[in-house]
């Protein structure tokens, strides 16, 4: 017993020594997009998921849990194993992920005015 304690003391971490950073994904949104920028043509429904991970004192992603569209959550599982992680102090990311056709400028005024107008339509 008493050759285990040496090496539990070496083991130990000094009060004084400084935290170590945490880990983290830079840019985690960029290179997600990137990872699934091909799922909604392939797939071709709008959809959303709920992904939350954690990133572990040696920088690889770790899936907590995975919720919304089935058809979307393989290509999320297989684009979290490729994220480019940083070590350190282990850190949990939750992300809403959305998978649709992005509008347009000129659709989104006409909507915008349009729904502006509705309430005035309907008082006369």
């Amino acid at each position: 017993m008493k050759a285990i304690l040496p090496l539990l003391l070496l083991a130990a971490v000094p009060a004084f020594a400084a935290p170590a950073p945490p880990a983290v994904c830079p840019e985690v949104a960029a290179q997600l997009t990137e990872y699934l920028a091909s799922a909604k043509q392939r797939i071709g429904v709008d959809g959303e998921v709920r992904v939350e991970f954690d990133v572990d004192a040696q920088g690889r992603p770790q899936l907590v849990a995975l919720q919304g569209k089935r058809r979307y959550q393989a290509p999320v599982r297989i684009a979290l194993d490729s994220l480019d992680c940083q070590a350190g102090t282990p850190q949990r990311y939750i992300l809403n992920i959305r998978f649709a056709d992005p509008v347009p400028m000129m659709a989104a005024s006409a909507a915008s005015a349009t729904m502006a107008q509705a309430p005035n339509q309907d008082a006369r």
